[in-house]
């Protein structure tokens, strides 16, 4: 069970900016409570800048109750609920840790040996979006560091558009964009004095910026009213300050998710 538990936090940590931006300013349908599991499989980058995939194990665990509470492998633990166009949500949530060894099922890699490991933090996780009626939306989401702060917060502006809504498919596009603040920035992808003499890496200092961005589609389809399949695939890149640093050995790398779930 350990390195499933570890393939749901590598999930979240990796996944959740393109699972978030896909969906964002959309709400579960009111007086609703639904639970659904899954499993399923991902391919990632090692970690943010790693020139080598890795497929692994996911597991899905996502509860959404009537009131707006939700306790999900991506979203964490909170609550969220929509006034007209406009949704609101916050969360408890965890970000997983980077090692500098390839321990297969968690980030990192042995690309980073010397480089220290990034510590594993509780989340404070906040969002707004707001969808229009022609199935547009765009959200803003802030990732505030509640433990081990020194690995700073971030923040992702999204947009997300609905292509197909029908009783069997849901279909659509999204894009996302990542701003981090300098101790985030430093954390991933800047060298101290230390890390360089330990890693080989040249020293490499970062200020805050943006790191990321992301574009994909996303496909659910209903195979009956309990079973459904969900694809997500896109691309992820790395930019600004974040794009080079030594670290980065490949800016644009491919994410792909598909899982098998069962709502009741």
């Amino acid at each position: 069970m350990l390195r499933f538990r570890h393939a749901a936090i590598f999930l979240l940590s990796t996944l959740a900016p393109a699972l978030h931006a896909a969906d964002m300013g959309i709400a579960a349908k009111p007086g609703e409570s639904t639970m659904t599991v899954g499993l399923g499989a991902a391919v990632l980058p090692e970690y943010s800048g790693s020139d080598k995939v890795r497929a692994l194990p996911i597991v899905v665990a996502d509860y959404q109750h009537a009131s707006g509470f939700f306790a999900s492998t991506v979203s964490g633990i909170g609550y969220k609920t929509k006034v007209g166009p406009v949704s609101l949500s916050g969360a408890l949530g965890f970000a997983g840790r980077r090692s500098d060894r390839d321990h297969r099922f968690s980030q990192g890699s042995d690309a980073l040996a010397g480089m220290g490991d990034i510590k594993s933090s509780a989340l404070g996780v906040f969002g707004v979006g707001y969808e229009f009626d022609s199935g547009f939306g765009v959200g803003l989401r802030a990732m505030m560091a509640l433990t081990n702060r020194e690995r700073g917060n971030s923040y992702e502006l999204g947009v997300q558009r609905a292509l197909i809504k029908s009783e069997a498919d849901q279909v659509g596009v999204y894009m996302s964009a990542t701003y981090s603040d300098k101790k985030n920035m430093q954390a991933f992808y800047g060298v101290t004095a230390a890390q360089s003499l330990s890693s080989g890496y040249k020293r490499y200092d970062t200020k805050a910026g943006f790191s990321r961005v992301s574009a994909g589609a996303n496909w659910n389809h209903k195979l009956n009213k309990e079973w459904s399949v969900n694809t997500m695939a896109g691309v992820v890149g790395v930019v600004g300050d974040a794009a080079d640093s030594p670290i980065v050995k490949r800016k644009t790398a491919p994410v792909l998710a598909v899982t098998v779930n069962y709502a009741f």
